[in-house]
């Protein structure tokens, strides 16, 4: 991923530069993890009785547990390792929760067990790796340190499979990575109208075509669409017959020209998740279209690039 400085209308290549070390990119990530990926650091070099010392323990947006491990280039085993953590926790989820309780000031909500994040930072990946990380789940993160202290990171693709095509031929295609919900889509989606089922097929197809960096899970309340940060959270409200859409500003700045969303109150404790609406299907092409809705949804979508 060449970088390049223009000046006056002429680029100039920044030439890439190493770490000294594991340690100093493991402590600038440690840093930042916040500014990154909207995570909270909870401890690094975690010592257990079994399972090895833990690079990093942190907790996401949405409470649920992450592991992260470094690499300054490109080894064999960062997966297996942190594989191994990861089972650590959810053997151990007391042990977990009282360290992340200790160590977050102003802590508030429950621990989502059931869908815990494996992040990994290495320069290069190997087909292996790709194919391990599809496996577990996990997400495997590159980057380059350039020579004007910039940092770049980005989602490692996905591995490819060969398929033969109705003419016999080859093809390849990428690997579609599976969600690991604690509630199924079809749950949330039980005892709902035939038109907000509609709906929410409309809306969720929208945003997972928005890239392929998009992933999407479930939690027992809601449907949670992110890349390295969430940015929307769908809630099926069969009581109301509506869906309840939460979306990610940048300082609450949005274009919202409708005018379907509404401000969330900071003492609802959201954060950078600050607009909030309601989409009823009695609505669609009166007062909303899908595109309406597309748009702002892209918005958020923006702000995690």
């Amino acid at each position: 991923m060449p970088l390049f400085e223009i000046k006056n209308k002429k680029a100039k290549k920044i030439n890439t530069k190493e770490f000294e070390n594991e340690l100093e990119l493991h402590q600038l990530i440690d840093k930042n993890l916040g500014e990154l990926f909207g995570v909270q650091f909870i401890k690094d070099e975690h010592i257990t009785d079994k399972h090895g010392r833990i690079e990093t323990l942190g907790l996401d947006e949405s409470n649920r547990p992450i592991v992260i491990e470094y690499k300054k280039t490109k080894e064999k085993g960062q997966l297996t390792q942190a594989n191994r953590y990861m089972t650590w926790i959810k053997q151990n989820p007391d042990s977990f929760e009282l360290l992340a309780r200790k160590n977050i000031s102003k802590f508030s909500g429950e621990i989502d067990f059931s869908n815990p994040r494996i992040l990994c930072f290495a320069q290069e990946y190997s087909i292996d790796d790709k194919c391990l990380a599809l496996a577990l789940g996990a997400e495997l993160w590159k980057y380059r340190y350039y020579e004007n202290d910039t940092l770049v990171i980005s989602r490692e693709e996905e591995p490819e499979q060969l398929i033969t095509t109705k003419n016999k031929e080859f093809t390849i295609e990428k690997i579609k990575r599976e969600s690991q919900p604690a509630k199924t889509i079809d749950e949330h989606l039980k005892g709902a109208s035939r038109k907000l089922i509609d709906l929410f097929n409309l809306i969720d197809l929208e945003i997972m075509d928005i890239s392929s960096e998009v992933e999407r899970y479930a939690t027992s309340a809601e449907i949670v669409y992110k890349t390295s940060f969430n940015f929307a959270y769908l809630a099926v409200q069969n009581k109301n017959d509506c869906l309840r859409l939460h979306i990610r500003t940048l300082k609450d700045n949005l274009i919202d020209e409708k005018k379907l969303t509404k401000k969330i109150p900071k003492s609802h404790g959201y954060g950078n998740i600050s607009r909030r609406l309601q989409l009823f299907p009695k609505d669609l092409g009166l007062k909303f279209l899908i595109e309406d809705v597309i748009k702002l949804i892209n918005q958020s979508y923006e702000t995690t690039q």
